[in-house]
């Protein structure tokens, strides 16, 4: 338990990291960890523990794996096999071994290699997993919407940079408050019953389909979301993570063609009724079929090029006076317009 909860903090992990990523203070830890337990061993003396000349290298060695990987490991054990041959192994200031030391010593050696060889693959698991979650995290923090993770009681555990900029709020404003914090207040009791009924059937949806939805800034302005919603567990208890993305320019484009759509309406219903009024004017009985269809044809085309210009103008207008003398520009040199 107490190595699982030295893993689970994370600066004291990171430090480890720090010091196997530099050699020299990987292997320094080595030599300054096997002194500092012939010290020890030295200082309790072989009265109380005579027949364990190893009793103070066993912990010394698996804090050097720990901190400075595996063969920082393998050097301690070198290191605290001859100390221990030398200073407590008799006869003692003696590097002569009887046949019972040296089997002491080799089971020393071996049981302390088993002990860095699983250290070291506790070490690997561990930083595969620190380089899976560092992953995650970059993700999160990079991902352009914002990402909350919620607990089951509505509280805010985590979220990103996007999160901090859709909403203004900084990080440590968010974390801990209550979810609803991001929700327009008239529809903050709606958000917290659907919430509740979610946590009861969790499901990966997505919320803003279909419907719309509004978040609320630090400023108290109001802009459209879509969120979509996935059950997570966090620490082993169940939370969700919403993914919210700011939708308001989707609403605009859709708002722009809305108002595209009622203008080409009402300008096509205004374009039949000049139609059907020229083709009333133009109908007459005193006129034979051959001189209707040549007044109905000319006025067609000049309805046509009088919808040319106000195109080219954008729909913004143009004067009678331009419309009249692109009208009679096959007879300039007949026609003149003025007033």
């Amino acid at each position: 338990m107490p190595l699982v909860t030295a893993f689970e903090n994370r600066r004291l992990v990171a430090r480890a990291r720090r010091v196997r990523q530099n050699p020299l203070l990987a292997y320094g830890t080595a030599v300054f960890t096997v002194a500092a337990a012939t010290l020890l061993r030295e200082l309790i003396g072989g009265q109380a523990i005579e027949g364990l000349p190893f009793i103070t290298y066993y912990p010394a060695i698996v804090i050097v794996a720990l901190l400075g990987g595996f063969w920082p490991g393998v050097l301690a054990i070198l290191l605290s096999a001859v100390a221990a041959w030398y200073l407590f192994l008799p006869p003692a200031f003696s590097l002569e071994l009887t046949k019972p030391e040296l089997v002491s010593l080799l089971l020393f050696i071996l049981t302390a290699g088993i002990n860095v060889i699983i250290v070291a693959l506790l070490n690997a698991a561990v930083e595969r997993i620190m380089a899976q979650e560092q992953n995650t995290r970059v993700l999160i923090e990079s991902a352009p919407n914002g990402i909350v993770v919620v607990d089951s009681q509505g509280k805010i555990r985590l979220v990103n940079a996007g999160t901090e900029k859709l909403f203004g709020y900084g990080r440590s404003e968010l974390v801990g408050r209550n979810v609803e914090l991001l929700v327009p207040e008239p529809s903050s009791g709606t958000h917290r019953k659907e919430r509740e009924d979610f946590q009861e059937k969790p499901e990966a949806r997505a919320m803003g389909v279909g419907r719309d939805l509004s978040g609320r800034r630090k400023d108290g302005s109001e802009f459209p979301v879509e969120v979509g919603l996935n059950p997570v567990s966090r620490n082993g208890q169940s939370a969700v993570l919403a993914t919210v993305i700011d939708i308001t320019e989707r609403k605009r484009a859709q708002e722009s063609q809305k108002l595209v759509v009622r203008e080409l309406q009402h300008r096509t219903k205004n374009l039949f009724a000049v139609f059907q009024a020229i083709a009333a004017r133009t109908v007459d009985e005193s006129k034979t079929p051959a001189e209707t269809k040549f007044v109905l044809n000319g006025r067609i085309q000049a309805l046509a090029r009088a919808y040319e210009m106000l195109a080219d103008a954008a729909w913004e207008g143009a004067s009678l006076d331009a419309l009249l003398v692109r009208q009679c520009a096959a007879f300039s040199s007949r026609v003149s317009v003025s007033g």
